[in-house]
Order: C-alpha cells, then structure tokens, then sequence
C-alpha cells in the first residue's frame, strides 16, 4: 500500500515537472518575440521634436515673422552623482545672475525631474551648453514672434497655442510653414533613466519653407500711418487701404485700421481682428462709374464730346427718382465723368444690352472672389440679368445693386488702367 502511495506521488511530481518545463519552453519560445517587444519598450521610447516653422518675409528679405525657441532646462535628479548637484547649481548661479542656493533646493526637494530654469534666452542657453551631465536635459517649445507688432497683422495673420495657422498667411500657407517633426529614440534602464540615444533610429525634423510675399514693409508702415491720421481725424471708426502695381497686380502693402498684434490676437475685437479688405462688401457708388464708362467706349456707344441733358440734376425713370449734387443742364460725355453725374450715366448705360453689361463686370472681377493668396475672401453679390428690375442696370450703373469688397475694386481699376 505504501509503496502504490509513493508511485501515485512520484508520477504526479514527474506531471507536474513536466507541465511546468512545457510552460517555460513555451514562454522562451513561443512567446519570446512578444516579451521582447514589450521588454524595449519599457526600456526605449521616442521623444518627438517640433520642426520650426518658416519665416515671413516681405519682398525685400525683411521678417515679419519668425519662430523663436523656447529652451527650458531640467534635472533627472534619480541619474544625479556625487558633486553633480553642486555643479550644476554652481554654473547656473553664474549664468543667470540667481543664488547657488536657489538650484540646490529646487533639486534636493525633488525625487524625479525638476525644471530650474524655464524658457531661458538663446544666449543665456548657449552659455550653459557646455555642461556635460547625464542628469541636466534641455527641451525646446517654440512660440511665433512677429518683430514690428501690428504691422500687416490682417496679411500675417497668427497661430494658435500650437503654432498652427488660424489665420491670414499663417493659414494660408500653414503646410508649407509648419516643415516636417522629427523624434529622438531613447534607451532608458530599468529605472526610466536615459542611457543613449540611438542615432540610427532617430529622425531630424526638416524646418519649414519660408514664405516671401509682396508687400513692401516700408509701404506697408507708411499705408498704416495714413489710414490712422485720416480716421482720427476725421473721427472715423475704421479705414481700409491698399497699395497696388496696377501693370502686374502685386501688392505692395494692404492695411486695415483699427489692426492687432498677432502675438496676442485674443484680447482683440473681432471688428480689429478680421481682415475687412476680404470679408466686408458694400455698394460702390461712384467709384464703379468708371466701370460702366469703359464698357461704353469699348462698345463705340458713346463719343467723348457728345452733349447729355442732365435735367437740372432730376431725374425720374421707372419711377425711381435719380439726382446729381450739382443741377447741371447738360454736360458732355467727358464731363459725365468729371462731375460724377449720376443722371448722365445712368442714361448712357441704357445705350448697353444688360447681358453685356453684366458679362463686362464679370469680366472686371465682380461677383467673383479675386484668389488673393488669403482665407476668408468673399465674392460681394451681382444680380444675373434674369434677375434684374426694371431700373436694376440703371442703379448697378453708378454703384447700388452691388455689393463689392475693396480689394474687387482696385483689382478693376487696375484692370482699366492697363
């Protein structure tokens, strides 16, 4: 009996050893790759880097903005050795005019790391570059300056916590700004602590693609200065103004006031913020006369000497009443234009058929956004000929029934110049 109990536990041992061998040739075999894999990455992990972004720059190579690192240091107080501490505190006192004492108890009260010095000046940076301390580490945030404040805000635009486009060329262009992150792989030990970086796994981060517009900075302060003379005095509210080359369509400078400071757009009115060049339309008003007059001369309907009756500055047609400031009998074809007669031209615009009227403001850019390499542009509104009243060619004709944005306008006139 005793020796059928001896089998019984013998047998059951021998199992139970080879249960447990199957076990551990499974786990070394079967599922080696797996504990491999989870083993690195407790021991490696990668450390993103920002890519800076591009520049901004006026047509000359001048910046308008510009990407400024941010170096913060820290100390991995688990890696420190003997002397380390002091040493660090010793070269940090000196470089930023604080007491040794101030880094020593920022990194003797702190078991893990610790920042002693955030957002450090690059010259400041450079000076204390030379430390070679496994446990000292750097990190760089970057954050967007624009050196000149408000100048050409509403073309620059700004960037969010992020630096990523939120508006204006910093938007528009954003993917050609922003370049490409790269990452440092990290080797850590069983503690967290960082052993190496291995460079062939690692990746550089490719800065971003710098941006040159046409704007002239010099034209640009001086439109900015003018608009502002000219609303304050006059007491105005706002002021919009744009430089153009009227032979090839460059801007050289586009200003809005009142402006903002990209670098703190938050704490600005909507009204400063948004770029009223693009987004704001209205009705002309004499300004698209010139418009109608050239469509007129370019179609042989008119002669420049030819005499108009202005009916003593009223009008009627259709029953809509139509006056001029100044009650002249008649003027020429050319005086039409000089005076700003809206009855005159408002009787030569019948001389045109309203499906070619409207096809030459199309052609002229209105009821079409203008493609500036800016978001947020809007196209202003012009009726189809089908959709027209009795008296909407007339109206149109010397601005009303329109809606238009300042940029559609110049880019007309220039147009007409050329």
């Amino acid at each position: 009996m005793n020796n059928g109990r001896a089998l019984i536990v013998f047998f059951g041992l021998v199992f139970f050893f080879i249960i447990l061998v199957a076990a551990l040739i499974n786990l070394q075999v079967g599922k080696h790759e797996k504990y491999k894999f989870l083993a690195e990455r407790q021991q490696n992990t990668t450390d993103e880097i920002k890519a800076q972004r591009g520049f901004i720059k006026d047509r000359n190579g001048k910046v308008l903005s510009f990407t400024n690192a941010d170096i913060s240091f820290f100390v991995d107080t688990r890696m420190l050795k003997k002397g380390e501490a002091e040493k660090i505190a010793e070269k940090f006192s000196e470089v930023f005019d604080k007491s040794k004492n101030h880094y020593l108890r920022l990194i003797k009260n702190s078991n893990k790391n610790v920042c002693i010095e955030k957002k450090a000046p690059m010259d400041k940076a450079l000076m204390v570059s030379d430390i070679t301390i496994d446990a000292l580490y750097k990190t760089e945030d970057y954050s967007r300056v624009y050196p000149y404040g408000n100048l050409a805000s509403h073309i620059l635009g700004y960037v969010d916590t992020r630096t990523v486009g939120i508006a204006g060329i910093e938007k528009q262009m954003d993917e050609y700004l922003t370049g490409e992150n790269g990452y440092r792989y990290v080797e850590q030990d069983v503690l967290g602590r960082m052993v190496s970086v291995n460079e062939e796994l690692s990746k550089t981060p490719i800065p971003g693609d710098d941006i040159i517009l046409t704007i002239n900075k010099d034209y640009q302060k001086i439109l900015e200065d003018e608009i502002q003379k000219g609303v304050e005095y006059y007491k105005g509210r706002n002021g919009l103004g744009i430089i153009m080359n009227p032979t090839d369509g460059e801007i050289l400078a586009m200003a809005a006031y009142p402006s903002y400071d990209p670098a703190n757009y938050n704490v600005f009115p909507d009204s400063a913020v948004r770029n009223r060049i693009l987004t704001d339309t209205y009705e002309p008003g004499s300004t698209i006369k010139s418009i109608t007059m050239s469509m007129l001369l370019e179609e042989n309907l008119v002669k420049e000497n030819e005499v108009i009756n202005t009916e003593n500055g009223k009008y009627k047609i259709k029953g809509a009443r139509i006056s001029d400031t100044h009650e002249y009998e008649s003027l020429t074809v050319r005086e039409v234009l000089e005076h700003s007669s809206n009855i005159g031209i408002v009787k030569l615009s019948d001389r045109i058929d309203k499906n070619k009227f409207y096809k030459y403001l199309r052609d002229f850019g209105f009821g079409n956004v203008t493609s500036i390499d800016l978001p947020g542009e809007t196209g202003g509104s012009l009726k189809k000929p089908d959709n027209y009243s009795g008296i909407s060619k007339a109206f149109i004709a010397h601005g009303y029934e329109i809606s238009v944005t300042p940029l559609q306008v110049l880019t007309a006139y220039c147009a007409l110049i050329n």
